[in-house]
């Protein structure tokens, strides 16, 4: 089977349209997180740890898109050896973001669910080393499977896309699929799925029920759309696998590579979106939000205190 890997005028326009907007918000949002992470928080939690890496990732990661749409458009004259960086950047990022979006959740589980053994595994300190050892052990993997693509690759002129039409090792496909999604998106379930169930057994319980809805909204809200943005893309990496080895026909196989081109698209709006789920739904920025209205509703207030003795000053100055 000799089919050309290739991308149609049609999905460049598409990659275009949904590249565009989601490099230019992500990179607003993450940039308004990591501002606010690093000059307005003085006190580092473990959430606030978790999330600046997770916005460090996803900048990371759209930093990248700009060189992607170029390689879409035309034929890759910067290098191999840049070529390789930047597919590493690419999807070491993709992936520890996912990493630090399941120790988020498991950080959640453990507080919620044993609140009094909590303070044995959480601390500022356990979520620096969590972060530290994710990054080390998703750049390992990375590293190591980008130098086994490279040196089985002879298309010098492609990134981003399968350099090589031999079907991809088993062996690859396992490592994607098992310690990249299906490991991470069970132990995200599990957590989120045991959060929502306390959540829901506390709003029954509580009269403060429309903060613990709140809470399951977001809870339910971040599942919902980490499964969207990865469940596509994952899949279709399987089933181009499948496809590949079954040795169908060539029309079959860019059906499911256009397909993996879409699907990589939500996997980027990710980028964008956990900026929103987490950053402005977290219990430390609300609280610093609403300690910055309060300071400046004090402040008007001292103000208006002022301006009105002032103004009885000079009447009193007037009549007499």
């Amino acid at each position: 089977m000799n089919c050309s890997i290739s991308v149609t005028a049609e999905m460049k326009l598409l990659q275009l349209g949904m590249y565009m907007p989601t490099f230019l918000l992500g990179i607003t949002f993450n940039a308004m997180a990591l501002w606010a992470f690093c000059w307005k928080f003085r006190k580092w939690t473990e959430t606030i740890i978790y999330m600046a890496n997770l916005s460090v990732a996803d900048t990371l990661l759209l930093l990248s898109l700009p060189f992607k749409m170029y390689s879409y458009r035309h034929p890759w004259k910067l290098g191999l050896g840049f070529c390789a960086f930047l597919e590493c950047l690419y999807f070491v990022n993709m992936y520890v973001s996912i990493y630090i979006i399941v120790c988020i959740s498991v950080d959640r589980y453990i507080a919620i669910k044993h609140p009094l053994q909590a303070n044995r595994f959480r601390s500022p300190m356990k979520a620096a080393i969590t972060c530290g050892a994710t990054w080390i052990f998703v750049c390992l993997i990375r590293i190591f499977l980008q130098v086994k693509v490279t040196t089985e690759s002879k298309n010098h002129t492609i990134c981003f896309l399968k350099k090589t039409e031999k079907p991809t090792s088993v062996w690859i496909i396992v490592v994607i699929e098992l310690l990249g999604f299906l490991i991470p998106s069970f132990i995200l379930s599990y957590c989120s799925f045991h959060i929502i169930m306390i959540f829901c057994k506390r709003t029954m319980e509580s009269q403060k029920s429309t903060a613990f809805s709140r809470s399951i909204i977001i809870v339910a809200t971040n599942l919902i759309i980490f499964f969207i943005c990865y469940v596509p893309f994952h899949a279709g990496i399987l089933l181009q696998f499948l496809t590949e080895r079954l040795g169908q026909d060539c029309e079959m196989l860019k059906n499911v590579r256009a397909f993996i081109n879409v699907s990589i698209c939500l996997a980027n709006m990710n980028c964008c979106l956990n900026a929103i789920i987490y950053y402005f739904a977290s219990v430390e920025v609300r609280d610093y939000f609403n300690y910055s209205k309060r300071k400046s509703s004090s402040k008007n207030a001292n103000l208006c205190v002022i301006s009105v003795q002032n103004i009885r000053d000079r009447i009193q100055v007037t009549s007499t």
